[in-house]
């Protein structure tokens, strides 16, 4: 079976070399290869200027190996590969992701997400996307990141009566991965039995994964960012080419970095 690579969007900003770096940790976690992706395009699809695709052929080029030598000073037997896709970034990002693991790509915080990523673009992105996305934060300035080497792993739980077995199932590994805990919350009026029936089926597929259940009623967004205030990880699901209100408020306001799993 051909394993899929961790792909990460890469555009020259900061907050692409903080996800690429994410992106490459995580790699070596799960034991894969990574794929560096610039999408650069021209600024109109009418423009006939040969002479400049070139130029941009060649810095999206330049772009991507000194992000590649950057992370292999860090991770020396990481196995990276490289891709200039001159599609567009939107175009390029959404054609990988149905050969990719997961997708990687920075945020700036609370607004779109960075460089290329930005306006409807992150939106459409992140709704469409055929594997899970990570949207990355870089930390502020002057501060520690969030989740530190013993952080949790937190995923949102829509509904005990229907799990999302994708998004439970990422967020079950992704804990494993880094021996951390699992916490999963639930925003409504069921209890935590039932929330643990509901995922009894991935704890015992994961027993490793030592879990928390939190159900607390009330409003999802504030209930989930609390939670995850200090999380190495959150999870979320979205259905099909549609990101919901929680998914939103997570992106904008999240300090940890965010995985949105699409699911049927």
């Amino acid at each position: 079976m051909t394993l899929l690579p961790v792909t990460a969007g890469v555009d020259g900003s900061a907050e692409s070399s903080v996800a690429a770096h994410w992106a490459a940790e995580e790699a070596v976690r799960r034991g894969l290869r990574l794929r560096l992706v610039h999408g650069w395009g021209l600024s109109s699809p009418l423009e006939p200027v040969v002479d400049r695709a070139g130029d941009e052929q060649r810095r999206a080029q330049r772009l991507l190996r000194e992000t590649q030598e950057a992370l292999l000073d860090r991770h020396p037997r990481l196995n990276v590969s490289l891709e200039a896709m001159a599609d567009g970034p939107r175009a390029a990002l959404l054609d990988v992701s149905h050969d990719s693991e997961l997708l990687v790509v920075g945020s700036r915080g609370l607004g779109a997400l960075s460089g290329f990523l930005l306006g409807s673009v992150s939106g459409h992105l992140v709704g469409n996307t055929a594997c899970p996305v990570v949207v990355v934060r870089s930390a502020p300035a002057g501060g520690p990141a969030p989740g530190g080497a013993d952080a949790e792993v937190v995923v949102g739980l829509k509904d005990p009566d229907r799990p999302q077995g994708t998004v439970l199932e990422f967020a079950f590994t992704a804990a494993a991965g880094r021996r951390v805990p699992l916490r999963i919350v639930y925003a409504g009026e069921r209890d935590d039995a039932a929330v643990g029936a509901a995922v009894a089926r991935w704890r015992a597929a994961h027993p490793q994964v030592v879990v928390v259940e939190t159900a607390v009623a009330g409003s999802a967004s504030p209930i989930l960012l609390s939670a995850a205030s200090d999380a190495a990880l959150v999870v979320v699901g979205r259905g099909p080419g549609r990101v919901g209100p929680v998914v939103h408020g997570l992106l904008h306001h999240a300090r940890s970095p965010v995985a949105v799993v699409p699911h049927p």
